[in-house]
């Protein structure tokens, strides 16, 4: 049985779902698999031979945001005025010998922008900006708090017309039955709680992936 949906209010303390959707879920960013992100630049050790001008150290980039070491390498995630730059390490040999591993997936092309604004970084050149792909404008950043706030509503057992009174701020959730059943807003709220469900469910994977 879902629970009930019940309105609490943000000046009296109470909060209806678990997280504030209009703030940031952490402070500090995500780690995510390199296999699901082409946001993420593998690093192995070169090969010997190769005469390799650049490691990779805090004084590559500064402090980095995090730094995170596991069984499988280290993980660094840099902010460098362009966007948050992820990099992957497999060893402490890649990175005194970087090289870029390359997997030629679906991604391999968006895999060779980010490598190759890596590589601009450590020259000491103006990266640019990261593919426009693994940018998320404002735009796209309001429709995702708008597709999180529906399915917190939904989950919490609330109706479409819940979703367009509390996320679309539409007064035709107010409305009489056959008023209600004909409006754009019922359409949209419908379409909300559709598409954040899908989000929920792997689609935010679509994302990382630049989709």
């Amino acid at each position: 049985m879902p629970k009930p949906f019940v309105r609490l209010s943000h000046d009296d303390g109470g909060c209806g779902f678990a997280h504030d959707p209009v703030s940031p879920v952490g402070l500090e960013p995500t780690i995510w698999l390199p296999e699901a992100s082409p946001g993420i630049v593998i690093l192995e050790p070169a090969p010997s031979g190769f005469k390799i001008i650049h490691s990779i150290d805090r004084n590559a980039f500064g402090l980095p945001l995090v730094e995170r070491t596991d069984v499988d390498g280290r993980e660094l995630v840099i902010a460098d005025g362009s966007g948050e730059l992820h990099v992957r390490l497999q060893n402490q040999r890649a990175a005194r010998r970087p090289a870029v591993l390359l997997p030629l997936d679906s991604m391999a092309e968006l895999r060779l922008d980010v490598a190759l604004h890596l590589v601009r970084h450590l020259g000491g050149q103006r990266p640019g900006l990261l593919p426009a792909a693994l940018r998320l404008t404002p735009f796209k950043k309001r429709r995702l708090i708008q597709l999180l706030h529906a399915f917190d509503v939904h989950e919490s057992g609330g109706t479409p017309r819940d979703v367009a009174a509390e996320v679309l701020a539409s007064d035709h959730a107010q409305r009489r039955s056959v008023e209600w059943k004909d409006s754009h807003a019922r359409r949209a709220a419908n379409r909300l709680i559709h598409d954040s469900r899908a989000l929920v469910e792997r689609g935010y994977l679509k994302l990382l992936r630049g989709l």
